[in-house]
């Protein structure tokens, strides 16, 4: 059995959740007091077939509990929420494809999605072109919120931040190491965790000596892993998504390559450790939730229980991500009256959602302790607050139409 050592440190900011929770308050502010109209349709997509299909479950599981527990206490101010998922196996066609039909023909009020930053990227052109809200869950590429789409929210932390606190971690943990050997997939994802390193190495003196791309779905990564081996460098950075990940960390034991490795936000799903096996003992990754991290916080012991109870199972980051928990009471508040700035917006997200932590995971053995540390975690939140928006109209009438979202709300996207 892989055990894990967890290396915390707490934020309070950001709330893996925010962005259902956001969703909660985009729709709440809409839906008036009246229980006489119709059902609020909302889009759910993301990976739900596929090499990265794990995220998809887990963003799944959290919707439907979520919403079955909202509508059983009443659903919106009256309005029961009806959810329309779409699978797009993390691709970008597909994503475009699943956007155009929960806009056009299912006519959402507003999409949940998707897991990857390609497909949420690729997706966003439609949410833009139909005018429909889009939040983002586990897309990190720093595009998604600089595009200058007014249509698009983003909750999770951008590849840039992740991965300069990375450097900051390693920096403080493994000060004498120089020399990085950097492996990436070729895509907004991985090219976002690259040049935000490399950029935050410069701080330190880290040297790339060696950068290996692949594309995505690719099995053999023996050539790439073989420039590595030779090139002389103290340790590896692997920006992947949890399938190419744990192929890699395997093949990488296999070619007998001993240097530590640390990983993306990728790894962090259970999948990585299941797929990597014992591969996976002394792998370094960070991540935006763990059960092992919630400490005191009774929101975060809420929803673990809640989500023990119906799965049989800890949750996992993105099933944080997706939650709205006991928060989503707490969002209805501000709907009794007018919102009239973006900061109004911004604490419902926040506040008493499920903690938000910025953790480095090393699967070596369990014990679990805050690291007295202000480098590693001490970014948390400041560069990708809500990317929402002014909110002109208040609680005056349900929703009916996507019209009425258009009419309600002025979405300007702040940078991430």
């Amino acid at each position: 059995m892989i055990k894990v050592r967890m290396e915390v440190n707490m934020t309070r900011f950001l709330k893996p959740g925010w962005q259902l929770h956001a969703l909660a308050a985009v729709v709440l502010i809409l839906a008036g007091a009246s229980t006489a109209h119709a059902d609020i349709k909302i889009g759910v997509f993301g990976p739900m077939t596929g090499d990265a299909a794990g995220y998809g479950q887990s963003l799944r599981e959290t919707v439907e509990l979520v919403v079955k527990e909202r509508n059983a206490a009443g659903a919106l101010l009256g309005q029961k929420i009806t959810v329309i998922y779409g699978d797009d196996a993390g691709k970008p066609e597909q994503a475009v494809s699943v956007a155009k039909r929960l806009t056009a023909s299912d006519e959402v009020l507003i999409m949940l999605g998707s897991i990857s930053s390609p497909a949420s990227l690729a997706a966003s052109q439609v949410a833009q072109q139909s005018e429909t809200p889009q939040i983002v869950i586990s897309g990190t590429a720093q595009r998604i919120t600089t595009q200058g789409n007014k249509w698009v929210f983003r909750s999770a932390i951008p590849d840039t931040a992740f991965a300069a606190d990375l450097v900051d971690f390693i920096n403080e943990k493994f000060a004498g190491k120089k020399k990085v050997a950097f492996i990436y997939v070729n895509d907004d994802f991985g090219k976002g965790g690259f040049e935000g390193f490399k950029t935050r190495g410069q701080k330190y003196g880290l040297q790339i000596v060696a950068e290996e791309r692949y594309a995505r779905g690719d099995l053999d990564f023996t050539s790439q892993l073989s420039r590595i081996k030779a090139s002389g460098a103290d340790f590896m950075v692997d920006w992947s998504r949890y399938a190419e990940g744990a192929l890699i960390i395997k093949q990488m034991k296999q070619m007998g390559i001993d240097m530590p490795y640390f990983g993306s936000d990728g790894q962090a799903h259970p999948k990585f450790r299941e797929l990597a096996a014992s591969a996976a003992e002394g792998a370094y990754y960070p991540t935006h939730f763990s059960v092992t991290a919630i400490g005191g916080n009774k929101v975060a012991q809420d929803f673990t229980a809640k989500i023990r109870a119906a799965y049989n199972k800890d949750p996992d980051f993105v099933h944080a991500q997706a939650s709205t928990s006991s928060s989503t009471k707490r969002a209805t508040r501000p709907c009794r009256r007018p919102w009239s700035s973006s900061k109004t917006v911004r604490k419902p997200t926040r506040d008493d959602a499920v903690v938000g932590v910025r953790i480095f995971v090393k699967a070596a053995f369990y014990s679990a302790r805050s690291v007295d540390s202000k480098v590693a975690c001490r970014r948390s939140g400041s560069a990708h607050r809500a990317t929402s928006s002014r909110v002109r109209a208040a609680c005056a009438r349900s929703v009916t139409s996507l019209a009425d979202v258009r009419e309600s709300f002025s979405w300007q996207a702040k940078s991430a």
